[in-house]
Order: C-alpha cells, then sequence, then structure tokens
C-alpha cells in the first residue's frame, strides 16, 4: 500500500487541476470501498459563525454519490459538517465514527451516509499556511482499513491536498476598504441606518450612504448584509 501511494503522489504532479487531483485520489481508492470524496479548506476562527466560514471556504474537489447532496441540503446538514471542521482541532486523521469526540457523536450526517449505504468515513486534517484547516474526507462503501493502509491513504491525502492548494493558486488579495468604509460597514452590522451613521461619525448622511456603497463595490456585494458578512470573513483570510 506504501508504494502504491507513493506512486500516486507522483501521479498528482501530472495533474492540471484541484479536480483532477481529488479524482485521481479518490479513482486510486476506490477498489478500498472509497466512493464519496471533498477536499477544501477554510479560515481557522473560534468566533465565526459556521455559515461564514462555509462562505470563506474553499472547495477543490467534491465527488458526492447519487442522493447525497439532496438529502444532505434537506436535512440541513451543509452549513454544519463536524467532519470538515473537527480538523481544526486535530493533527491526525480520524474516523467519522470514532469514539470519544463530542462533535461527531450523534451526528446526523453519519446516519445519512449509513442510510445511503455507507459504513463509515475517513477525515485527513491538511492545515496550510495563513491559519486556514484543510480537509479531505473520503466515504466508504466499507471500512475494513487495516492501520497501515489508514497510514499511507493519510500519506496520500496529505500530498493530494498540498498539489491542490498549489493548483488553485493563492487567495484573491481582499479588497482594501478605507478606513470611513470599514467603520461605516461595521455600523451597519450594528443595524445602523445611513442617518444614525452619519449622526455617529459627524458626517452629512450622503456620505455616509456613499462610503457604504463604495464599500459594497469593492465587496462585489449586492446587498448590505452581504457586504458585512464578506468584511467579516476577509477580516480572517
Amino acid at each position: 500500500m506504501l508504494v502504491q501511494a507513493l506512486e500516486l503522489i507522483a501521479g498528482f504532479e501530472a495533474e492540471k487541476t484541484p479536480s483532477a487531483v481529488g479524482l485521481s485520489l479518490r479513482n486510486a481508492l476506490q477498489p478500498f470501498g472509497a466512493r464519496g470524496f471533498y477536499a477544501g479548506s477554510f479560515p481557522r476562527s473560534q468566533t465565526l459563525p459556521t455559515g461564514r466560514m462555509v462562505e470563506a471556504g474553499r472547495r477543490y474537489a467534491q465527488f458526492s454519490p447519487p442522493g447525497w447532496l439532496d438529502a444532505y441540503a434537506r436535512q440541513g446538514l451543509d452549513r454544519g459538517n463536524p467532519v470538515i471542521f473537527a480538523p481544526a482541532r486535530r493533527h491526525s486523521a480520524f474516523r467519522w465514527s470514532a469514539p470519544g469526540f463530542p462533535d461527531l457523536e450523534n451526528w446526523r450526517g453519519l446516519d445519512l451516509a449509513r442510510e445511503l449505504g455507507f459504513a463509515d468515513g475517513l477525515a485527513v486534517p491538511c492545515h496550510e499556511p495563513g491559519g486556514r484547516v484543510g480537509v479531505v474526507s473520503m466515504a466508504f462503501e466499507r471500512f475494513d482499513l487495516a492501520p497501515r493502509e489508514i497510514r499511507a491513504i493519510t500519506l496520500a491525502a496529505l500530498m493530494a491536498h498540498d498539489r491542490m492548494a498549489a493548483l488553485a493558486g493563492p487567495l484573491t488579495v481582499p479588497p482594501k476598504l478605507t478606513r470611513r468604509e470599514r467603520d461605516c460597514l461595521c455600523f451597519v452590522a450594528d443595524g445602523l441606518s445611513d442617518a444614525e451613521i452619519a449622526d455617529r461619525l459627524g458626517i452629512s448622511q450622503a456620505t455616509a450612504h456613499a462610503h457604504v456603497e463604495n464599500a459594497k463595490r469593492k465587496l462585489g456585494a449586492r446587498t448590505r448584509a452581504q457586504a458585512v458578512a464578506r468584511l467579516c470573513c476577509n477580516m480572517l483570510l
């Protein structure tokens, strides 16, 4: 298995897209029962709401079995998957059903996976520069991997994630807001109107409105709420 892992790692270099690297790894693990596959990264944060962490995430590759994504969204599991966020607190690979992990206990996603024919899964933490937390997570139709096989899969997943991150390129540099634009958005987050912001800052209502609109434009946001969310995410990237 280790020889196969090393051969697979060498093959990653020939792939040209993150998705192709992920597919290469998933296909290599199919004889071991691997079907579902996800690889991505998120900002490390103890204060950012889960939904905003998802918005700030990067998805490198995802291959889901039929019915998985629909059922996943229908049960509201797409905004709080502990398998995806647990790597922020762990350094070694872990099974989805591993005992002793409170954030995985009673997770409905594991029940859903079993309903769709998956015995268990394996998640590999893959930490990135800049404080971001990455993960390669794989669902298995059967889970009878020996410890040495898990170690080899972990090695291959770590190298695959490195290659996917390199192919994805650097994160987009967050747009630079002026101090006034940032202040105005912070007041928007507190629920203040343009008039109230103007009163707080000692500027005209038209100027306050202009600062908010400029911030929206720089952040590529269509609404004020979206601009606030993107500002929070950019502060953590």
